[in-house]
């Protein structure tokens, strides 16, 4: 006779059973939305084609260059931009995001005119800036994921980016504030009480040391360990001023202000600022460690001669930008980027373009839904904090799904998405990390009583899938997949042009100076492939010169194609 226990289990089998033909049924339609993706490619393709032509026209007779007295002819082929045509991108689910932000998203982007995946990416990443340090999500037993965020959008420098983030992370700025006017009475006495205890250590040392001899002293040497241990306590333990955000800063003070608040920091900017910092802007060497360590939350230590070092027992750091294209196309020149996984940890948002089609005249953001998305920033900010052994935990249905969602990306890292195979590898555990701050914002303080559902986690793979597309896209931008000749070609011009003082209209270089810019490259031998792949493109010419009075091998020269130029200036536009 059956029982009640095994109706129930029937019942239960039956139900995965109608979950799992719902999930072949999505991807079956997110199957038939990639083919259509890539016929509207195609004929997108041709349109970009088509106003390439002027470009191409200008590239098919010679340019005079004159040096001195002699006068040369560099012949180029046909100008061929090594981009590929950018695809209109699937625009960000709204319908995943929690219903407590969705309104306010909504409104900011209509009130802005700018793209929603802009307003959505920046709110994900502000919530993920207040919580960081607070929860943890338990993906499964041996498993666990912070819960910061990288995050990059990438637009035209008209697209109101500064506007959009400013309107978003306000509400960081004024908790901030009014932290920072609650702690100053504190902050004033402990400084205050510094002054005094520098001053009696530097006077006991003063009478210790005068008094050596004689042994007569009216301080100990306990007295002096004494005021040097209740001053170290006051730096290292004492209240200080709350820095949530940075902006421009050195790998070296990001550490030394994190010390300061808790191994946490918040990296927040409408520029690409702080890839030239990592690469070295400041000391000519790259230094990613703690950006590369702050993302998984791992023990980061300093040690320097001469210098106090710092340790960071749990550091996190969350990171938004908005940068343009640009910015990204230039990210690979620095191999340590790519090489070290730094690129792998980034969410990549690429909106397609709302300019030539904004309002004028839009209704501003509701005054409740602002207070509304303000409370949340602040409560969020103000949450008490929590050990690290107190992470949010899967419902069962949570689980089976984020197990097959797993699998899915598993078979495909050696399918499709190979090329894009380490920042492929991090999508479950990012993908998991939005699931927990979409679980945060349902419940708030609430979220580790609360069992994760599998309904914010079907939201959150909607996202995933979202940045997945997108990020493809910007690893195209990058060239991080092409061939190494055309990466190298890439890297060529790029070196060319950010040492290029002169008129570019009339531009040459010796070949033995761009292998000095070049510096990746050792050999002549080396650099001939990307210098080739540089004339079949259109990019340069090289032309052998006369040899000297003296006789010899006469030297190279490169001539920069003038519609190279042109054509940038038509990317910036």
């Amino acid at each position: 006779m059956e029982t009640e226990e095994s109706r129930d289990l029937e019942a239960e089998a039956a139900e995965l059973e109608e979950r799992e033909r719902t999930l072949r049924a999505e991807r079956e339609a997110l199957a038939e939305a990639e083919a259509e993706l890539a016929a509207e490619q195609e004929r997108l393709n041709w349109e970009e084609q088509e106003q390439n032509k002027e470009f191409c026209q200008l590239s098919q007779f010679c340019h005079s260059v004159t040096e001195g007295k002699n006068s040369n002819s560099a012949i180029f082929a046909i100008f061929a931009p090594m981009v590929r045509t950018q695809k209109q991108l699937c625009e960000f689910p709204v319908d995943a995001l929690p219903d407590k932000i969705r309104p306010y998203i909504q409104a900011t982007a209509e009130s802005l005119q700018v793209s929603v995946d802009m307003v959505a990416t920046f709110v994900i990443a502000i919530i993920s800036l207040c919580v960081q340090g607070k929860y943890r999500i338990q993906v499964k037993p041996d498993w666990e994921e912070p819960v910061n965020l990288y995050a990059v959008v990438v637009m035209r420098p008209s697209e109101r980016k500064s506007p959009t983030l400013k309107m978003v992370s306000a509400p960081v700025f004024e908790y901030m504030e009014e932290e920072n006017e609650r702690r100053q009475p504190e902050i004033s006495e402990n400084e205050t009480k510094k002054k005094i205890l520098t001053g009696q250590i530097t006077n006991i040392s003063r009478k210790i040391a005068g008094s050596y001899k004689k042994k007569d002293s009216e301080y100990t040497m306990s007295d002096l360990l004494e005021c040097q241990e209740e001053l170290r306590k006051l730096e290292e333990e004492g209240l200080k001023e709350l820095k949530l955000i940075v902006d421009d800063v050195t790998p070296e003070a990001l550490v030394s202000t994190m010390k300061e608040n808790d191994d946490r920091i918040g990296i927040v900017s409408a520029e690409g600022g702080i890839f030239g910092t990592m690469a070295g802007r400041y000391n000519d060497h790259t230094n990613i460690d703690i950006f590369l360590k702050g993302y998984s939350g791992e023990y980061y230590s300093t040690a320097r001669i001469g210098r106090q070092g710092n340790t960071l027992k749990h550091p996190l750091i969350t990171i938004v930008l908005a940068v343009q294209p640009q910015v990204i196309c230039d990210i690979m020149d620095n191999k340590e980027f790519s090489g070290r996984g730094l690129l792998a940890r980034f969410l990549y948002s690429i909106p397609n373009s709302l300019v030539g089609s904004r309002k004028y005249r839009t209704e501003p953001v509701n005054k409740a839904l602002k207070e509304e998305y303000n409370n949340l920033i602040k409560d969020l900010l103000k949450t008490n904090e929590m050990d690290f052994d107190r992470p949010i935990r899967l419902s069962e249905e949570a689980d089976l799904q984020s197990e097959i969602y797993n699998q899915q990306i598993e078979r495909r890292l050696t399918d499709d998405l190979e090329q894009i195979e380490e920042w492929a590898g991090k999508l479950h555990g990012n993908t998991m990390r939005i699931a927990a701050i979409f679980h945060i914002v349902k419940y708030g303080w609430d979220a580790v009583n609360v069992p994760l559902e599998a309904e914010t986690l079907a939201g959150a793979i909607k996202v995933g899938q979202y940045y997945l597309e997108h990020s493809k896209a910007a690893f195209d931008m990058m060239g991080l997949s092409d061939p190494q000749d055309v990466k190298d070609a890439k890297y060529i011009i790029s070196r060319i042009e950010q040492n290029d003082k002169t008129d570019k209209t009339d531009r040459t270089i010796p070949k033995r100076e761009v292998l000095r810019l070049c510096q990746r490259f050792s050999t002549a031998e080396e650099i001939e492939p990307g210098l080739q792949v540089l004339v079949e493109r259109g990019y340069i010419a090289i032309q052998r010169g006369k040899s000297g009075k003296r006789g010899g091998r006469p030297s190279e020269q490169i001539y920069i194609n003038p519609a190279y130029y042109q054509w940038k200036e038509e990317q910036r536009k």
